[in-house]
């Protein structure tokens, strides 16, 4: 063993570093999290949904489907976005810092009534992503300029480790 480490240290160490690292945790399907605000921004707060769907590869349901993961974004009492420079619009934006990030537009919901506390709820969802989503993925909410794209500051995030599961068989299932 000796002479191997000293013809082959970086090999042994290439070898070392593959065994030693330990497997990043995967998010347990499905699962939800809160989205705080970044800043002080009165009654601002979300949530993430966090989910495994089956999607047909064409347009024809009755096809084969793949497995995707989806994050789904409810944020509620939002200010108009143009409150934070020029922007028109919210996105969800899902990332594994330093891997990959995922944008999406969310829409306002409509309110029969407006709330005695102001702002308003905004929705949204992205369902294409393939890979598995680590634990210390982030979801945030911020606003965007529908023009150049710009983002602007984070408003609500928070990352996936305090993402909570539920199973099935856990509480009442309607059926």
């Amino acid at each position: 063993m000796r002479m191997l480490l000293v013809q082959f240290p970086l090999l042994f160490l290439a070898i070392n570093s593959i065994v030693v690292q330990p497997k990043t945790q995967q998010v347990s399907y499905p699962c939800s999290v809160v989205l705080l605000p970044a800043k002080h921004v009165l009654n601002t707060q979300g949530t993430a949904l966090i989910t495994k769907v089956k999607k047909p590869y064409t347009a024809d349901p009755t096809g084969p489907l793949r497995e995707r993961q989806s994050v789904g974004i409810y944020a509620d009492w939002m200010t108009d976005p143009s409150a934070y420079g020029d922007y028109d619009h919210y996105v969800g934006l899902a990332q594994i810092p330093g891997v990959i990030s995922w944008r999406f537009r969310l829409s306002p919901v409509k309110e029969d009534s407006s709330s005695f506390f102001g702002g308003h709820p905004w929705v949204g969802k992205f369902d294409e992503i393939s890979m598995e989503i680590p634990v210390y993925a982030r979801v945030e909410v911020r606003p965007s300029n529908s023009k150049t794209n710009e983002l602007g500051p984070v408003i609500l995030q928070n990352s996936l480790e305090s993402c909570k599961h539920r199973s099935h068989s856990e509480g009442n299932v309607l059926r």
